[in-house]
């Protein structure tokens, strides 16, 4: 019996599929190169190429990854995510679509360690006494914002880059 490509794939792939397209058709008007593209998002030229003359995916899938990317960033990047466990590209695609970085509201914080467990030792104590965060380490994973027990990490949003 023949199969399809497309039922191998589990629902969070076809949705993060999706949101692959939308950032390299972004990528592709600001100017970067379809080898460029692969290169950032992971993935070989040919998908790329049917990404960008919208062979792949459904246009339900696109519609339904817009959908995510039209919500609230701060939402959105939890939903971006859960859609795979390789944050290296979760984490390209969130910084592809939003200018974002992890904040520490220094007055909530009750230096209880709680985000030093982050998984790529993006944040550590520093001198001040006051987590800092690693920016080029940051993985934008969001464990340590679910981590601390009172919200003193945050995503700051800076500007949504999908509109620029």
């Amino acid at each position: 019996m023949l199969t399809s490509l497309s039922s191998e794939y589990t629902m969070p792939e076809h949705i993060l599929s999706g949101i692959k397209a939308i950032v390299a058709m972004k990528l592709r008007r600001e100017g970067k190169l379809q080898k460029e593209i692969a290169e950032y998002l992971n993935t070989n030229r040919t998908e790329i190429s049917h990404y960008l003359q919208g062979r792949h995916p459904s246009k339900k899938v696109l519609r339904t990854s817009q959908e995510i990317l039209n919500l609230p960033p701060q939402y959105a990047v939890r939903i971006i995510n859960t859609l795979s466990d390789d944050k290296e590209i979760t984490s390209r695609i969130i910084k592809a679509l939003y200018s974002v970085k992890v904040e520490v509201e220094r007055e909530k914080c009750i230096l209880c360690g709680e985000c030093l467990e982050c998984p790529y030792g993006a944040i550590e104590m520093r001198d001040i006494g006051i987590p800092v965060v690693d920016h080029e380490r940051c993985k934008i994973c969001g464990r340590c914002i679910s981590l601390c027990p009172t919200g003193a990490l945050k995503l700051a949003f800076l500007k949504k880059k999908m509109e620029e």
